[in-house]
């Protein structure tokens, strides 16, 4: 009887991820694979926008919850199943109760030697190396630009707006501006709840002011999250220099 085998694929969050043939490639290698091997695959379960630094995966709880005794989790390669050392082992731990085991279509050692298990825990760590290198990107990109007061998003936070002259760039809403100081005082100040000063803020800039709706508590606990470092107690006229 051939081996039974679950094919997972897994790809990450990125605008695109819904148009990106990644996904469709994965499964074909590992059906490839599975053809090579003489592996019956009697489930294909894929995560298209998924980190793998995380559990929560939903298409990764479907084919671990199917996995039985001496079946087999068929993996492109070892970074589609995890970027981080902690989710890695768990999937494996939740495999081995299973009585299942894992392979990789990319050819790399199976975790059934000492050798093997080195070598998987060595990918598992650039994959997860390579993962942070990617945030702290990501990270230092959206600081420079929100220096330079670039548009970062399609909606402006709290307190900016697009500028009509340098497309592409915010400038100040006085209106929002104002509203942030006024909430971030009255927090300071005294014991009001994030919904007190709501309705405080719309009687004040009136019910139209935030963005044409009425201020609500949980805007006001972002915006008080986010600017009470600066806002509270500084003067009116004091403005951050980039959202």
């Amino acid at each position: 009887m051939d081996k039974q085998a679950i094919v997972y694929a897994r790809f990450s969050p990125r605008p695109d991820a819904s148009e990106c043939d990644s996904i469709t490639k994965q499964v074909e290698r590992c059906q490839a694979y599975c053809d090579h091997k003489g592996y019956f695959i009697r489930h294909v379960h894929v995560d298209p926008n998924a980190s793998g630094g995380t559990l929560e995966r939903r298409g990764l709880r479907h084919a671990l919850a199917n996995l039985e005794k001496d079946w087999v989790l068929i993996v492109d390669r070892s970074d589609r199943l995890a970027r981080d050392m902690l989710v890695s082992i768990t999937i494996k731990q939740i495999i081995k109760e299973a009585g299942a085991t894992i392979e990789y279509a990319d050819g790399s050692p199976e975790e059934i030697t000492p050798e093997g298990k080195l070598f998987q825990g060595i990918l598992t760590l650039i994959a997860a190396y390579e993962r942070d290198r990617i945030r702290l990107r990501t990270k230092l990109g959206l600081e420079r630009k929100r220096r330079a007061c670039q548009k970062i998003s399609k909606i402006p936070p709290i307190g900016w707006e697009d500028d009509p002259v340098h497309i592409g760039s915010l400038r100040l809403n006085e209106t929002e501006q104002d509203a942030i100081v006024y909430a971030c005082r009255l927090k300071g100040e005294g014991k009001r709840s994030s919904f007190e000063i709501a309705e405080l803020l719309n009687l004040s800039f009136g019910r139209s002011s935030c963005r044409g709706k009425p201020w609500n508590d949980r805007t006001v606990r972002r915006i008080i999250k986010r600017h009470m470092h600066w806002a509270y107690p500084l003067q009116l006229d004091l403005r951050p220099m980039h959202p």
